[in-house]
């Protein structure tokens, strides 16, 4: 499998595409994320390097091709199926580490915590200076 490394492979114009249609993957997926699901990924993780991402690794196949300007070299079917390993082995690594942390520990916060947030009652520093106290 080639890896592609954006501009290396692709013609700029490609890159400008696969960058744009990235770029609203982001912002779609985060706002749904945060607004819908009501997941707490505040940094974007899940939507950016993983989503992205991926839509990076299948594109490279995509316009890394001669016919588009590519230097070519690699294939689209290379690209996605090392893009879907790369997602299991992330998922599979995932599930590994957060099922031993679960197993030892609690990952949620109590309601009190959760109240506070976990600024305050984890790490004893302020994120909102309104909430602060004043002496």
């Amino acid at each position: 499998m080639a890896v592609c490394a954006g501009s290396d492979v692709m013609h700029p114009a490609g890159a400008l595409v696969v960058g744009g249609v990235a770029g609203a993957i982001f912002v779609a997926l985060f706002t749904l994320t945060q607004n819908r699901w009501k997941i707490d990924d505040v940094l974007g993780v899940w939507p950016l390097h993983g989503l992205c991402g991926a839509w990076g690794g299948i594109a490279c196949g995509i316009f890394g091709q001669q016919a588009l300007g590519g230097l070519g070299g690699v294939g689209f079917l290379s690209q996605f199926v090392g893009t879907l390993m790369g997602v299991i082995w992330a998922f599979a690594g995932g599930l590994a580490v957060y099922g031993a942390i679960r197993a030892i520990t609690s990952l949620r916060l109590t309601q009190e915590e959760e109240y506070e947030g976990a600024d305050l009652s984890i790490h004893k520093i302020g994120a909102t200076p309104e909430r602060e106290a004043s002496w």
